[in-house]
């Protein structure tokens, strides 16, 4: 009898136990993920004066928190150029809407890659005079171009050291998507390269500047963007693409997309 009891006993403990861990994980913080995010609009965008961060990204990292309490996103800032090193010394571990052909495979920094979550693509703008048409973009590389910092751009053969691009080419490097065209429109530049999802959007707002702008058919680039994450993370890029899945087929990605001038298509399964 006084084993039985002693069994008992160890049983009643084992199950206590179990219990007590089932009810500590349901309890448990989400993990938190790191998201870095630079000035690239309409994906992201820092606003002037303590303005809050603001784009597609930041919209679809409160998505993901919505939508599971598993893991807790949360935006890390870091700027087009410093955003390798960052990575590197781990201040984030993912990165949204990224090519791995933007400098991070000169860098040989070992990543985990999504499949394609949205495109996208670059193209160059000009002011719009009288007997200019779009052939005047075939010597554009000849032109002063304004561009920005810290960006790889097919013209420039994805070069993003800045010193090295501005002894191949005449460039204006800036820090703000808007001023390129700004640029453009003042005269301070022959031609400007642009996301053709923030020119959208840009021309959407000021109806009056796409009648003085030129805008090439042919793309410097498209993009085929992607989620960027360290290897071995949790959770790692096919997980969150997996997350981006579901969100779709929900519908709440299209409304989305369509909103910073993306043009929605149904993501696949992996």
């Amino acid at each position: 009898m006084h084993r039985l009891m002693k069994m008992l006993a160890t049983a009643v403990i084992v199950v206590a136990g179990i219990l007590g861990q089932a009810v500590m994980a349901a309890g448990a913080e989400p993990q938190v993920v790191k998201v870095g995010g630079y000035q690239f609009a309409p994906y992201m965008s820092f606003g002037e004066g303590g303005a809050e961060p603001h784009g597609l990204t930041v919209d679809l990292i409160a998505l993901l928190n919505q939508a599971q309490d598993r893991w807790r996103f949360e935006l890390v800032p870091t700027t087009p150029l410093r955003r390798y090193d960052d990575f590197a010394r781990g201040r984030f571990d993912v990165m949204f809407f990224e090519m791995a052909g933007w400098g991070w495979g000169r860098r040989d920094i070992p990543l985990d890659v999504s499949d394609t979550i949205a495109t996208d693509r670059e193209v160059f703008i000009a002011q719009l005079y009288a007997g200019r048409d779009k052939s005047w973009f075939g010597n554009v590389r000849a032109t002063k171009i304004a561009a920005m910092l810290g960006y790889h751009y097919a013209f420039a053969d994805f070069a993003g050291d800045p010193d090295e691009m501005r002894k191949r080419f005449d460039l204006v490097l800036v820090n703000d998507n808007a001023a390129v065209i700004e640029l453009v429109l003042l005269g301070r530049v022959e031609a400007g390269v642009v996301t053709q999802s923030f020119l959208s959007r840009y021309l959407a707002d000021r109806p009056n500047d796409l009648a003085r702008l030129l805008v090439s058919d042919q793309a410097d680039q498209l993009y085929d963007l992607r989620v960027l994450t360290r290897p071995g993370l949790d959770p790692d890029a096919a997980a969150i693409r997996a997350l981006l899945v579901r969100l779709d087929r929900a519908g709440q990605l299209a409304s989305l997309w369509h909103a910073y001038g993306l043009d929605p298509a149904p993501l696949r399964e992996d």
